[in-house]
């Protein structure tokens, strides 16, 4: 009888105590903690706004930046599921959004890592997974008003270049374009265009454009260029022109934008071009003794400063020698066979020695058909006589090498852009052909032009 009562006192005990031993058990804490990386530049993306969201949704999101090294830290997370992602102007900058990432917390995780994704990854998302091994690349970028810097969408971006099939001693030019639009957000993305080298792009919209501007493509997967609108207003675009590689300046360079103002730079090699149309432009740099230098600029208020590096002549010279490396003699016996023909006219060696002229286009001056007119100065231009207008461009080649086709705009040279690379003392010869008389050699010249070959020792 005592035995069964003092069991069930055991149990009342039991009863009336577990209740309280759980209510009493502290509640666990668990701690998320990683890196924010940004991969197409391979350094962590300082400031990023990190939020986290439990995976229901019933809490407010919680919010951390990272520190200088990428680094963030949540605390006091109870076990459960959470949606995790960033926040950076980065991303605006790239038009994109980071992928959230899902977390299952049984423990503390310390090593999550986010980042913007690879340019591989960007370029598959926009142009498809087919084009992953392609040697082509994805231009994007956001076009902005350049007044006000908002978006600017429904625009029609068109990017177009030249690509030269080379076969035996023809070069055939194939003129390639592409046109997308601009969506809500400003964002545009051309794909399968080259990886490296020069392409023209436009913008247009009903009521505004952007003149054609030269964007140089480097070799990657991903190639990012912000575009700025032209408006009715003006900007201020200032810069110093360096020799390439070096911190030493370049006095009296030539500094111009087409259909805009242009100026010399001082001592310093520093430039100012006030009243400069705002929007992208393209900027001009030219200095005798230098390969010339053609970038866009963005002419918007508050642009940084633009850093020119100009290449020097004797660097230049050293390439061309090296593509032109074949016999002399060969050459030299082309030369006069279709001298001997009587078709075009000639320039020889002789006539260089005995005009010593100061740079290349002097020896054009008294050539019939040819018109040489003077720039700002010493840069000259040279225009011949076509087929359907008074004068034109005419398709431009050295050692062979296609440097400007006319009717096709290849590339961004000029015959100014020869007088600085060319001495004429390193000449051996130039060929000018009129329209309808461009020799099979120079067939990439059969435009409404004509051509001039320059050829060098």
């Amino acid at each position: 009888m005592h035995r069964g009562i003092l069991a069930l006192a055991i149990l009342a005990i039991h009863a009336i105590h577990a209740p309280v031993a759980a209510q009493s058990l502290p509640k666990p804490t668990l701690r998320l903690a990683g890196l924010v990386h940004d991969s197409l530049t391979g350094f962590p993306l300082r400031g990023a706004v990190v939020q986290l969201v439990e995976g229901d949704g019933s809490s407010g999101a919680r919010s951390v930046v990272a520190d200088d090294r990428g680094y963030f830290r949540f605390a006091d997370l109870t076990p459960g599921r959470y949606r995790l992602g960033f926040h950076h102007p980065r991303l605006d900058t790239l038009g994109i959004e980071a992928p959230v990432r899902a977390v299952q917390m049984h423990a503390d995780v310390t090593d999550m890592l986010l980042a913007v994704p690879s340019a591989m990854h960007i370029r598959a998302a926009v142009c498809g997974t087919g084009h992953a091994n392609r040697e082509a690349t994805l231009l994007m970028g956001t076009v902005y008003d350049a007044r006000t810097g908002a978006a600017v969408s429904d625009a029609a971006v068109h990017v177009e270049w030249t690509e030269i099939e080379l076969a035996k001693r023809t070069a055939t030019p194939r003129r390639v374009q592409r046109q997308v639009m601009t969506g809500a957000n400003g964002w545009y993305g051309v794909c399968d265009v080259p990886r490296e080298g020069v392409v023209q792009l436009t913008v247009r919209t009903p009521g505004d454009s952007i003149e054609r501007v030269e964007v140089r493509l480097f070799d990657d997967v991903l190639n990012h260029q912000l575009l700025y609108l032209g408006s009715a207003t003006t900007a201020r675009v200032t810069g110093v022109v360096t020799r390439d590689g070096s911190t030493r300046p370049v006095a009296d360079a030539t500094v111009s934008v087409p259909n805009g103002p242009a100026v010399r730079t001082n001592a310093k090699g520093e430039f100012m071009l006030d009243a400069v149309p705002a929007g992208s432009r393209t900027l001009d740099v030219r200095a005798m003794g230098f390969y010339p230098e053609h970038l866009m600029v963005n002419a918007i208020e508050g642009a940084p400063r633009v850093d020119v590096g100009l290449r020097s002549f004797r660097a230049v010279l050293d390439t061309v020698k090296v593509l032109a490396s074949y016999q002399r003699y060969s050459l030299r016996q082309e030369l006069a066979d279709r001298q001997r023909m009587g078709i075009g006219r000639f320039i020889t060696e002789q006539d260089i020695a005995r005009r010593q002229p100061v740079v290349l286009s002097d020896l054009l001056m008294a050539t019939p058909g040819v018109y040489v007119t003077r720039g700002m100065g010493l840069q000259q231009n040279v225009s011949m006589r076509g087929l359907f207008t008074d004068r034109c461009a005419p398709s431009l080649f050295l050692n062979g090498f296609a440097m400007f086709l006319a009717d096709f705009g290849s590339a961004p040279f000029s015959f100014a852009d020869l007088d600085a690379m060319v001495s004429p003392a390193d000449v051996l010869a130039i060929e000018i052909y009129a329209s309808g008389q461009v020799p099979p050699v120079l067939g990439a010249g059969m435009t409404g032009c004509g051509a001039i070959a320059v050829w060098t020792r």
